[in-house]
């Protein structure tokens, strides 16, 4: 009898054991939910792009716009220098189209550090179709987090792009 008693303390020890192997610790559950992962900087400038693109009406334009862009942007357009107000008024002039679509070529990605998504430069090559216009574009992009937009919400994505050089024809 003893040694059963013996035996059953020993097993249900064991489990215990294991049992609790695979239970977090009290450190661990006190961290509080996991921080989100946040796409790649071609997957977040990509999509960014789309959404201004593809916009159907001024409000949707304006939100994209300050998705993308940092207030501070510096743009360069065909070797010439563009403010941020007169980028959005040369979208803007090109309507509102349902049919808006882009068609991406090609990208390259260099985070500012090595496997980071919160920074660095991205090359988008494209096509856009607005209407029955087609424009070819080539697009570097400067990305890095707003200070304005970083606060202590993690699942906020203060990632805009600083400096646009780009290059299209009609």
């Amino acid at each position: 009898m003893v040694a059963l008693r013996f035996v059953s303390l020993f097993f249900l020890s064991s489990s215990f054991t294991v049992l609790a192997a695979h239970l977090p610790t009290r450190a661990a559950a006190s961290k509080g939910p996991p921080a989100p992962v946040f796409p790649s900087l071609t997957k977040w400038a990509e999509s960014a792009l789309a959404a201004v693109i593809e916009a159907t009406d001024a409000a949707s334009l304006d939100a994209a716009f300050d998705a993308f862009l940092a207030k501070n942007v510096s743009l360069t357009i065909n070797d010439m220098s563009i403010s941020r107000a007169n980028y959005i008024a040369k979208r803007q002039a090109k309507g509102f189209v349902t049919t808006s679509k882009i068609v991406y070529r090609d990208d390259m990605e260099v985070p500012t550090v090595a496997n980071s998504s919160q920074a660095g430069m991205v090359a988008l090559f494209f096509n856009v179709t607005i209407g029955n216009v087609i424009v070819n574009s080539g697009m570097n992009l400067v990305i890095e987090q707003e200070p304005s937009l970083l606060s202590s919400d993690p699942t906020c994505d203060a990632r805009r792009v600083f400096n646009i050089n780009q290059v299209e024809t009609e």
